[in-house]
């Protein structure tokens, strides 16, 4: 028993400390460059190298157009880099520094949202959130963090890529453990068989449903100064209530170019789409003004 209860032991020290892998270092825009997942690539045809290149080369000018204080430049070059499919949380956290120093708001919150997505445990990110959240001119009171968010933390406090590389290692453990005590009959095997199991079918489920998250996210934030929210999708029907840049919301529905939203403090209404972003991963980029 005491053998079985060491083996379990090690086993549970080994995925928590791979559920807590830490998130890399965020880079800051203002330094000689941004570190991005782009590098770690090794395409093997030539095409894809090209465009590898094309990308790091868009990378080094819009962060040399932010060193030059050139921030329009710079964001135009950080969302081409996005409209070409790279959503990468480190261009998102650029893009939104990018917008600070613009007076976007809205599209500063936006891309910040949207790198949270792929770097949820980074500090420095969450404090530029939070910072861009307090220049907000409504300030909706959100609801405080839920047992769920403390009890789920491997799903909070991880992106999808890495729920499915837990996962995949996790599969691998079961199938492991299977063929082990196939051969050989084992009670720490057992343990693991089915512990492996459990938590492999909890990690599943968690990287579904982070993928819906990712790219079916039904935020949203106001880019427009001021939008009116109405009480149907007509310009004639009556305003609710005014939202300004910067304000987040829920998307409940859509209907002929509007939004149905939901803000923090459960007001409900229609508002004009293109006047807001969405908080999916898209190629989508939204222009400054």
């Amino acid at each position: 028993v005491n053998k079985t209860t060491t083996r379990l032991s090690q086993v549970w020290v080994l995925l928590f400390l791979l559920l807590w892998i830490p998130s890399p270092a965020l880079p800051n825009p203002t330094e000689a460059r941004a570190r991005t997942p782009l590098e770690e690539a090794e395409p093997s045809q030539g095409t894809a190298t090209q465009e590898q290149d094309d990308v790091h080369s868009l990378l080094f000018r819009a962060n040399q157009a932010y060193l030059e204080d050139r921030y329009e430049e710079a964001a135009g070059l950080y969302g081409t880099i996005v409209e070409r499919g790279h959503l990468n949380g480190h261009v998102f956290f650029n893009l939104g520094n990018t917008y600070v120093r613009l007076g976007e708001l809205g599209r500063a919150l936006l891309n910040y949202k949207k790198a949270s997505l792929l770097l949820p445990r980074d500090g420095d990110l969450k404090a530029n959130l939070q910072y861009a959240r307090s220049l907000a001119k409504d300030r909706i009171e959100e609801a405080s963090p839920s047992l769920w968010n403390t009890l789920a933390f491997w799903y909070f406090g991880m992106n999808l890529w890495e729920l499915l590389v837990a996962f995949a290692l996790l599969n691998l453990l079961f199938w492991s453990a299977a063929l082990f005590n196939l051969y050989r009959n084992s009670e720490w095997a057992k343990w693991t068989l089915w512990l492996s199991l459990l938590l492999g079918l909890v990690l599943g489920v968690s990287a579904g449903m982070k993928a819906r998250e990712s790219f079916r996210n039904a935020g949203g934030v106001l880019l427009e100064e001021e939008a009116p929210v109405r009480a149907g999708f007509s310009r004639h029907d009556t305003t609710l209530f005014v939202l300004h840049e910067g304000a987040e919301f829920t998307i409940l529905d859509e209907e002929q170019g509007w939004w149905k939203i939901a803000i923090a403090d459960g007001k409900k209404g229609w508002v004009a789409a293109p006047s807001g972003g969405r908080v999916a991963l898209t190629r989508d980029h939204p222009i400054a003004r």
